[in-house]
Parts: structure tokens; sequence; C-alpha cells
């Protein structure tokens, strides 16, 4: 292994553990898989999302955020309900559980992420996009778009 791919193979992996590291300790404060509480957060936040807003903000596809709503619907910590005005829309909604959640969680690994590839300057996003590509295509991992949230099992 030459001096390149042996710093790019460090990198992968300090990302993989930093990440699982994280997800690990969302999970054992909250119950909740890091997806979940990223778009917890951003449906706590206050602006009544919808979940093409929450696709758009986790950089995810539509029907990936729309099964990990499903389950903080389910588990009791998110109600949809309609948008005043525009019967059309549907409002999502923190509930107390998710409220409790949200009190005793740790910065979710995505939310971190995302929020670090925001600040990195437009060269290094196009060089990490290129060269994580390259490597998908090497893996033959499929497409991104196909792509689940961070840490929630695949459907």
């Amino acid at each position: 292994m030459n001096n390149d791919e042996e710093k790019a193979a460090g990198c992968i992996r300090a990302l993989v553990a930093a990440l699982q590291t994280s997800a690990r300790a969302v999970e054992a404060r909250t119950g909740l898989t890091n997806a979940q509480l990223f778009l917890l957060r951003q449906i706590a936040s206050g602006r009544e999302p919808t979940v093409n807003d929450l696709a758009e903000q986790a950089r995810a596809a539509q029907s990936s955020v729309s099964v990990v709503v499903a389950r903080l619907v389910r588990a009791g910590h998110v109600t949809r309900g309609r948008v005043a005005g525009d019967g059309r829309r549907v409002a999502l909604t923190v509930t107390p559980r998710g409220r409790a959640a949200l009190r005793r969680a740790p910065p979710p690994a995505a939310e971190r992420l995302l929020g670090a590839l925001g600040r990195l300057a437009p060269t290094d996003l196009r060089s990490i996009g290129r060269g994580l590509g390259a490597l998908l295509g090497e893996l033959e991992a499929g497409s991104t778009e196909a792509a689940p949230l961070l840490f929630e099992p695949p459907r």
C-alpha cells in the first residue's frame, strides 16, 4: 500500500469510528437512531417542516426520510397533522415524549457531519464527492440516492 492509500484508508477508518461512536452514544442515551434524532431535532425547530423539507435538510431521498418519520410517529415521538390554511400539507410536531428524548440526546452524527461538510470549501466538497463516488463505484455499492440515512437499516 502506498502512502496515499494508507492515508485514505486511515481517514475512512477514523470517519467510520467517529460516526459509530456517536451513533452508539445517541442510541444508548435516547433509544433513537442517529437518523431519528437528527429528524426529531429538525422537527422540533418550530418551523413545522414537511417530509420534503426534512429530506432537503438531511440531503436524503424523501422516501428514506418518510420511513424514519413513520418510525418516530409509531414510537410516539412525533404526531402528524394538517397545516392550518393548507389542508394538503402535513405538519409534523414533536410530542412531550419526543421532547424528553431531545433533552437527553447528544448531537447526532448526521448533524455533525452535515455541519462539517457545510463548513468546507466548495473545492474540497467536490474532491470528496468525486473521490468517494469513485470508491463506491469500485466497491459496486450502488447509487447514493438510494442510500438510507446514517445508521438506519436499509429498507
